[in-house]
């Protein structure tokens, strides 16, 4: 008896309406946005239906594109001061409906999956402060700087919307190199922005995240997010559990402990289970930390502003001191001279 085929995995993907900001930007050049869809696969008469699915991988390399074609190196996070609710649909409506800016960002956490797969999106709340952060959780998928800074930008802009017009983040972390504009993405966001971090995230003061700001009609938000239900699309179940403990590996690292009882927890195992699962994949939490921290400490090492001190913070180090042993003990030596500045 023939053995079935198994059906492909899921292709990561999004719905055309995040085009929507790019190809309003090229408006009045419809030949440029046509040749840069075409190029990466994406056909420009189907993407004017918001509801399109499109490939995540073509839409990553279309704002990457679409941003060296406007000499702009900072088009993305530009792009999203300018996006209303309705150019994110239903999840946009759902935060501009919330009673409070927690409960508002709680609902577009819990609906991005109708906007796009593989994606991860969390709420990390320390007591101090509470940090949203955006990962794509894809094997082999990083958010482009473009696609990061407009998604932080982006809700940004909600806020400002939905809630309060003068509300500035607390910090801003980007998992790419420092920008060539750095100076205007800060002004654009109102805070300090931290470049070579371990995951794309906002941070928010937790004054001011209860506050109410309206009365919420239930009628309606059950309304909507019976349609963001609908639109569901359809999520990546493919990952290793090697793969899956670097996503929380690098959304926690240097916010939450990294600790194997930690994670464990979070995907619903006991430490030893997925010890032994990590094993049979031939790693160790270990080696996904060092993997993760090396990764990070690279980044760092093209600033050449970065100090010590910085870099200890983005990886969890309590000190300086600790993260000059570990990265001899990587590498033999120690960390550059020119990441000592500062």
């Amino acid at each position: 008896m023939p053995r079935p085929i198994a059906n492909p995995p899921p292709v990561p993907s999004l719905r055309a309406a995040a085009l929507a900001p790019i190809l309003r930007h090229f408006g009045n050049d419809s030949d440029t946005i046509t040749s840069i869809l075409r190029q990466n696969g994406i056909n420009s008469e189907a993407v004017r239906d918001p509801y399109e699915i499109i490939s995540l991988a073509a839409y990553l390399k279309t704002f990457e594109a679409a941003a060296h074609h406007a000499h702009d190196p900072i088009l993305g996070a530009r792009l999203g001061t300018r996006i209303s609710p309705a150019d994110l649909g239903p999840i946009g409506l759902l935060m501009l409906h919330s009673s409070t800016l927690r409960r508002g960002l709680e609902r577009f956490r819990d609906s991005l999956s109708a906007l796009q797969s593989a994606t991860e999106m969390h709420l990390i709340d320390d007591g101090d402060r509470l940090g949203l952060s955006y990962q794509l959780g894809s094997p082999g998928f990083q958010a482009g700087a473009q696609d990061a800074e407009f998604s932080l930008s982006c809700i940004c802009r909600l806020v400002h919307i939905a809630f309060d017009p003068r509300w500035t983040p607390e910090e801003v972390h980007f998992i790419h190199g420092p920008s060539r504009r750095a100076d205007l993405l800060e002004r654009i966001f109102g805070a300090r922005v931290r470049f070579g971090q371990s995951a794309n995230r906002l941070l928010f003061r937790q004054g001011g995240l209860d506050t109410l700001h309206r009365v919420e009609d239930t009628a309606l938000l059950a309304l909507i997010e019976r349609h963001v239900a609908d639109l569901v699309l359809t999520q990546d179940p493919c990952r290793t559990i090697a793969e899956q403990v670097q996503v929380i590996v690098s959304r926690n690292l240097g916010h939450l402990p990294v600790d194997l009882a930690t994670i464990a927890q979070e995907l619903g195992q006991a430490p030893r289970s997925l010890q032994r699962h990590l094993a049979s994949e031939g790693t160790s939490l270990r080696a996904i930390l060092q993997a993760q921290r090396q990764k990070i400490v690279e980044t760092h090492l093209d600033d050449p502003n970065a100090s010590l001190k910085t870099v200890a913070q983005s990886l969890g180090y309590s000190d300086e001191t600790v993260f000059w042993r570990a990265y001899r003990s990587w590498t033999g030596h120690a960390p550059s001279k020119r990441n000592q500045a500062g």
